[in-house]
């Protein structure tokens, strides 16, 4: 099997440049440095995080707007459902989480 490479020149794979590194190692720091933080309380003796709240409140909160929209006879004007509830839901736990721990 013959290979394109000349005989003083091995083949090998060029290291990253010196800015690339510390660019990479500047981006992975920042990364780790979010993480340092973690959003939670104590509920009965047990730490939850925060997040868990959220969607458990927005999920109650979307069975609550069902029953509005139902009732409102606003549920055929709201297509796909199976669309329409999680994004509610995610609409609701991400404002729920702005407004209680921002």
């Amino acid at each position: 099997m013959k290979t394109n490479s000349t005989p003083n020149q091995p083949d090998r794979i060029q290291p990253l440049g010196r800015c690339a590194t510390i660019i990479l190692a500047t981006l992975v720091v920042c990364g780790v440095s979010g993480c340092s933080y973690s959003p939670s309380f104590n509920l009965l003796g047990s730490y939850f995080p925060a997040w868990i709240i959220c969607f458990a409140v927005a999920t109650a909160l979307t069975t609550v707007i069902h029953t509005v929209f139902t009732k409102t006879k606003m549920v055929t004007e709201l297509w796909p459902l199976p669309v329409v509830y999680p994004c509610l839901i995610s609409f609701l736990s991400c404002t729920l989480w702005i407004i209680f721990f921002n």
